[in-house]
């Protein structure tokens, strides 16, 4: 039969089987091998290929139908960005007020609580003791008072509160009514309630208190920076119950309302260098016969509140007086005022965040990131001016360890050829009689040319090298100081040199002078001392052997007894002298290696304080890295903020 018929007849049994039972298909080749049970291949492979079906649906229906993980909460997110910046940061924000923004994002969109101060110039033209920011509180009063309603209580509240001390208002609650509003650590500060038709339901609080210190010459001309933080972050001066004393604090707030009187008030606002195109900081200045030409072109609202009080009392005298009342309204200017409270603290939109949040998020963001590049412009002047890499630190502590090396073979190596050369030999005990004067030239000599001179050549070689790095000391000309002795001067003592400062390490030239001024002439004058004690011992000795001689003994006994003085004269010469030199070898020895120990110690200081300004160099980049990246998420959080 052809190949072709057989291949034909199986696959046309395989068609009419998998007509009826449909059994396991199975490959011409595995047909001539045992089949498996028909029921149990079928069910394997029917449940694989179930399950591959399963899975390619489970991937296509993944792939196809899954929505987008919905957008993070931007509120959430500005909040958490704040609160990284406070921890990671807080040195280039202002905590006070990232606090408060904090706080806001917790309460409900439309519905933040704002923060307004009022802060009041002394009245420096008039001649009465007059309480800082009364024009203020005139203002205030104006701002809020309902002209449909007789005089309140609050209002005499208001008028009769010295403005040294702060004061709060609440707007939206209880009529009238005064309390004290606990702050932290006990601290209170009295607050006053206040209804008002217009400004009731935008959560609004207003921080009077007097500001005499923005009027002074020393603010006009700060940075702006700090002049809008000192503004919209007031230091309040609050009393301790029981105590007597008072705590400075800050009252953060979303806007501020500098308000001054007459034409010193206006000078001293116009000093202030923030108040062009702000939107945080108003200012407002009292005038008693106020026109249009006032406050033209000027950056503060005109306002007369002398025309003001007068048109509130003839409209609440009698209805009748309502054209007088408007014409002084609006002359006052005082609407202005108004107008800009509720634009502010009046929501547009409840699902909408008040605009002097969104203000204050956006000020803080900017101020930070100005704050981080200001402080990363700085770090780059450093590093420019005295930075240095960590691979020549690490050469210079490779320096360091050779010089100490070569410096402790040169002390061995040049004091071993010293001691035992000729000039040393010239001042041996036997030699003392016509040498004991020359003990301190050919010691000083000695030490000159001996001790440690090419290290101390090359410990100043290496200190250039070391400047030459860029290491620097920041208090001293930009050049690095090495703790260490020093010459000292003729009024000081040797523990006070000690403590001294110096451009290169001077222990070997310390040493090497202390032992020529200290150890040098003790030496000539100890080889003095013996050659006339061992000059006299034999010189009485030979005169107590003559004596003996002439008293009839014979002259052995007398040279004897002068030959004994003699040697006993001479040996005690050599015993003391050869112990003298022993002891001041070992001493120059000793301090050789001292001055090399205190100079690698020295010079390892510096390097030591190097490389930890460079290691926290490294951690302050990091730190600003991270703000910057928390700074962009704010920013990204801010423009998705409704």
């Amino acid at each position: 039969m052809p190949l072709t018929l057989a291949l034909r007849q199986v696959l046309s049994r395989g068609r009419a089987l998998g007509q009826g039972s449909r059994p396991p298909s199975v490959c011409l080749f595995c047909s001539f091998t045992k089949r498996p049970s028909p029921s149990s291949s079928f069910l394997r492979s029917r449940q694989k290929q179930t399950s591959l079906n399963t899975n390619s649906q489970r991937h296509e229906s993944t792939d196809a139908t899954d929505p987008p993980s919905p957008p993070s909460n931007p509120r959430v997110d500005l909040e958490t960005a704040l609160a990284d910046l406070q921890a990671h940061a807080p040195n280039y924000v202002n905590l006070a007020r990232v606090q408060l923004a904090r706080r806001n994002l917790t309460q409900p969109p439309g519905h933040e609580s704002i923060r307004i101060a009022l802060l009041g110039l002394k009245d420096a033209a008039s001649s009465q003791p007059r309480d800082s920011g009364a024009t203020a509180k005139k203002l205030l009063r104006l701002a809020l008072v309902d002209p449909l309603r007789p005089a309140e209580e609050w209002e005499a509240r208001l008028e009769g509160h010295d403005l040294s001390h702060p004061l709060i208002v609440r707007v939206g609650a209880a009529e009238g009514q005064e309390e004290t509003l606990a702050m932290e650590r006990g601290h209170v500060i009295p607050e006053i309630k206040v209804s008002s038709p217009v400004l009731d339901g935008g959560n609004l609080e207003i921080l009077v208190m007097g500001a005499d210190s923005l009027a002074g010459p020393m603010m006009q001309e700060s940075e702006p920076q700090i002049v809008e933080d000192a503004i919209l972050a007031p230091t309040v001066e609050i009393a301790t119950p029981g105590t007597g004393r008072s705590t400075s604090i800050a009252a953060p707030v979303h806007m501020a309302l500098v308000v001054g009187d007459g034409v010193l008030g206006a000078a001293s606002i116009i000093g202030l260098p923030i108040l062009e195109g702000s939107e945080t900081i108003a200012a407002a200045v009292n005038f008693k016969h106020l026109s249009p030409e006032d406050a033209a072109n000027c950056p503060f609202t005109g306002v007369s509140v002398e025309a003001g009080g007068e048109g509130l009392e003839l409209f609440r005298a009698s209805v009748g007086n309502s054209k007088k009342y408007e014409a002084l309204w609006t002359k006052s200017n005082v609407g202005h005022i108004s107008e800009w409270l509720r634009a502010n603290v009046l929501a547009n939109d409840e699902a909408r965040t008040k605009a002097p949040v969104r203000n204050l998020i956006a000020s803080l963001l900017r101020d930070t990131s100005a704050a981080v590049q200001a402080e990363e412009a700085r770090d780059m002047s450093l590093s420019l001016t005295g930075g240095v890499a960590p691979p020549a630190i690490a050469r210079l502590n490779q320096g360091l360890s050779e010089w100490a090396q070569n410096a402790h073979e040169e002390l061995q190596q040049r004091l071993e050829i010293a001691f035992t050369g000729r000039s040393w030999r010239k001042l041996g005990w036997w030699k003392l009689f016509w040498r004991a004067d020359d003990v301190g030239m050919l010691s000083s000599e000695m030490l000159a040319q001996r001790f440690l001179p090419k290290a101390e050549r090359d410990i100043i070689y290496l200190s250039g090298r070391v400047q030459e790095a860029g290491v620097a000391e920041r208090h001293t000309d930009q050049q690095p100081l090495y703790s260490g002795p020093a010459s000292p001067p003729p009024n000081k003592s040797k523990a006070m040199v000690l403590h001294s400062e110096v451009r290169w390490p001077t222990h070997i030239t310390f040493t090497r002078t202390y032992l020529q001024e200290k150890t040098v002439p003790a030496l000539q004058a100890l080889a003095q001392k013996l050659v006339l004690q061992s000059s006299s011992g034999v010189a009485l000795t030979t005169a107590l052997g003559g004596l003996t001689y002439l008293s009839a003994f014979g002259a052995y006994e007398s040279g004897a007894v002068a030959a004994l003085g003699l040697v006993w004269s001479l040996g005690r010469l050599q015993r003391k002298w050869e112990v003298a030199r022993d002891f001041w070898e070992s001493e120059v020895r000793e301090e050789g290696r001292k001055a090399i120990r205190a100079t690698e110690a020295s010079v390892a200081e510096v390097l030591d304080r190097a490389t930890k300004s460079q290691d926290s160099r490294i951690e302050q980049l990091d730190e600003l890295r991270r703000a910057r990246a928390i700074i962009q998420r704010g920013e990204e959080a801010l423009a998705r903020l409704k």
